[in-house]
């Protein structure tokens, strides 16, 4: 892999392969973890070469070399695989799409944006959010009589190991910590922080990290809480589930936050139970898009793997076909449609009943699988297929949220 002199902070790097557009994306997106030095990997038009872009006084050698390890595994992703498409909605409304809604979403006094991927809302936003999770779980009980349940947003390292979230993930984890039991260090923080006009930190040896987390994926509460249950017949569990996951740089408005809400569904049975699950759960995903009135489409997918594992889990998951993704069109800051992942319908086969202990009618390990939405994407591509004005927004959602 050549490296091409630029300006002081961008170096142009050439890539072992060509890659497609879905590739190239996947690698802006996962520069931000490259190095704190890296503003941004770009790739080129022609898809051969990568532009870096980096903060003043970064050493330049040392972070080439780690942008280019990281090339190097990325451009090993296969792609190419058939997209199947199982539902799409078409919305009635024929207005255009809205551009620019988390700002008019700020401006209207209905969000607002802390700035590192946080949001408050109220009005209308705070509306349709308990809307969408209320008529979400509504639908669950009814097409699977799903049990309501409720999880810490805390979660125990163990466990998160025990999910294989660590291998796949790591990137996106929040450790939480506190301050050690030591009187004198305590106190040399509160008198710091007295007199001081901004906060300020402890030292990382007055931290510690006992092994709690917070929770980067809504469904993985639930399955310690069935640990050495055996299920003669299939269940299902639903929750609107706090979720935090670690985004960089890449965090922007509601099209991407550090924490979000998600209502979940988890289903736990046999193959035969699960698969006919995720099968109706179609069918559910899209009467929730047509009472939302919104464009939306359910096709195969991937998830976004941490760079030295993505190439195999990757192909993993598009050859077994097991993660659908809802797509649901918004734009970005330009105008531009793009297509928001809203929500994942997924296939995990026996990972959970193997390793949490959780066993069918037959003594075997069960079979999981789940759904989960994400409640603030929904808002957002919601708000832009409909826009600000309450006569463009189907009737019975216009009632509840602008009342």
């Amino acid at each position: 892999m050549n490296m091409h002199a630029r300006p002081a902070n961008e170096v142009l790097l050439e890539l072992p392969r060509e890659v497609d557009i879905e590739i190239a994306g996947d690698i802006e997106k996962e520069s931000v973890f490259v190095s704190p030095f890296i503003e941004r990997i770009r790739i080129e038009p022609d898809l051969k070469t990568a532009r870096m872009t980096m903060k003043p006084g970064a050493p330049v050698e040392e972070i080439a070399g780690k942008a280019k390890r990281f090339l190097e595994v990325m451009v090993r992703q296969v792609s190419g695989f058939e997209i199947k498409v199982f539902v799409e909605t078409a919305r009635r409304d024929q207005g255009p799409y809205q551009i620019g809604v988390n700002q008019g979403l700020v401006e209207r006094g209905w969000m607002h944006d802390y700035g590192k991927g946080q949001v408050a809302y109220s009005g209308p936003v705070l509306k349709l959010a308990r809307l969408i999770n209320d008529k979400s779980g509504e639908l669950y009980a009814q097409a699977f009589g799903a049990a309501e349940a409720h999880f810490p947003a805390l979660v125990d390292a163990e466990t998160l190991h025990k999910c294989g979230y660590f291998d796949s993930h790591p990137n996106a984890v929040t450790f939480v910590g506190n301050m050690v039991e030591d009187f004198d260090a305590i106190e040399e923080f509160r008198r710091a922080n007295s007199c001081s006009e901004g906060a300020l930190m402890p030292p990382h040896e007055h931290i510690h990290v006992d092994g709690m987390c917070l929770n980067p994926a809504a469904c993985f509460p639930c399955y310690p809480t069935l640990s050495g249950t055996t299920f003669d017949t299939g269940r299902a569990y639903t929750w609107l589930g706090r979720v935090f996951r670690y985004e960089s740089r890449n965090i922007s408005g509601l099209d991407r936050l550090y924490e979000f809400n998600v209502r979940e569904l988890v289903f736990v049975g046999d193959d035969e139970y699960v698969r006919d699950c995720r099968r109706r759960s179609l069918n559910v995903v899209e009467s929730l898009a047509t009472y939302f009135d919104i464009d939306c489409r359910i096709q195969t997918a991937t998830d976004p793997f941490f760079a030295t594992v993505s190439a195999a889990k990757k192909f993993w998951q598009a050859a077994q076909e097991v993660k659908n993704e809802i797509k649901i069109p918004s734009l970005d800051a330009d105008g531009n449609v793009k297509q928001l992942a809203c929500g994942s319908i997924n296939l995990h086969g026996n990972f959970f009943g193997r390793r949490f202990d959780i066993k069918d009618g037959a003594g075997e390990p069960v079979q999981t699988g789940c759904v989960g939405l994400g409640i603030e994407r929904w808002v957002l591509a919601t708000f832009t297929q409909h826009g600000f004005e309450p006569e463009r927004w189907p009737k019975p959602v216009r009632d509840v949220i602008f009342a």
